[in-house]
């Protein structure tokens, strides 16, 4: 998706990295991207918040001087100008609307601007002013980007907050908090003895809008070599619009404990 240039489309399944994978490498280079992603939908300071993060977890990363090079970028734009000074911009940018309305100019830089600052919604009214006088911009990449029309016809703001919740509505069962532990050792068992059991444990969330039905979460339990040792499904049920259930799968069916290498959680359900 980033080398396609979809950033608006790929800034929430980074996220979701983000979110899933907290600590993992995955998770840190998802930070970066982020903010590269942040950076060419015009939302300057969501990027600059994540290119400091993921400086701050990779001090000696790879993608270390592009994030440099795009701060340093991102700070020299009016994202970082105080306030002030931006209200003086978009009010001088509004009198040159005034002034000329067939001019085209001032009004993509206004809503550049309200865009780099976060005002969405305020964004979206001039670049539907834009479209009502100039039709052919709807092909514009950065205005496809941002703009869309709904099956009615009617323009719909892409903000970041928007690709979130639809992505949150083609997926909208999350499992996170995510975690190990082997049980089963007992009073009195030598040293040596293992334990019996590799437990799996986590939370789920319903994260759209919508009730999900027979919700299910599949426990896979690998060891050496990708090979699965066994598998479990949890039975979750019913959830509720935002509704968080926990969920534990114990597992006994493999050759030695301390073989396992890894888990994985999915979950299944019905709308």
């Amino acid at each position: 998706m980033m080398k396609a240039g979809e950033y608006s489309l790929a800034i929430p399944k980074l996220q979701q990295i983000v979110d899933k994978y907290p600590g993992d490498a995955s998770a840190v280079e998802a930070h970066y991207h982020l903010g590269e992603a942040y950076y060419n939908v015009g939302a300057f300071t969501s990027a600059l918040d994540c290119l400091h993060e993921y400086e701050k977890l990779a001090p000696e990363g790879a993608y270390l001087e592009n994030s440099r090079a795009l701060v340093a970028r991102l700070t020299g734009t009016a994202a970082t100008a105080p306030p002030t000074e931006q209200e003086a911009q978009i009010a001088a940018l509004e009198a040159a609307i005034a002034a000329a309305p067939e001019e085209m100019a001032p009004r993509l830089e206004l809503a550049e601007m309200l865009w780099s600052l976060d005002q969405y919604d305020e964004a979206g009214n001039v670049y539907t002013e834009l479209l009502q006088r100039w039709p052919r911009l709807e092909t514009d990449v950065v205005i496809r980007r941002r703009m869309e029309r709904d099956a009615s016809g009617n323009l719909v703001v892409l903000s970041p907050a928007k690709m979130e919740q639809r992505y949150r509505e083609l997926e909208p069962l999350k499992i996170y908090n995510v975690s190990s532990f082997r049980s089963g050792r007992f009073e009195g068992w030598p040293a040596t003895a293992n334990e019996r059991y590799y437990n799996v444990a986590g939370q789920a969330v319903n994260q759209s809008e919508q009730a999900l039905a027979d919700v299910s979460i599949v426990v896979t339990i690998y060891g050496l070599g990708q090979m699965v040792y066994d598998t479990q499904t949890v039975p979750i049920g019913s959830m509720r619009p935002g509704e968080v259930r926990a969920f534990n799968a114990q597992f006994s069916r493999f050759d030695n404990i301390y073989n396992i290498t890894r888990h994985e959680c999915t979950g299944t359900f019905r709308r």
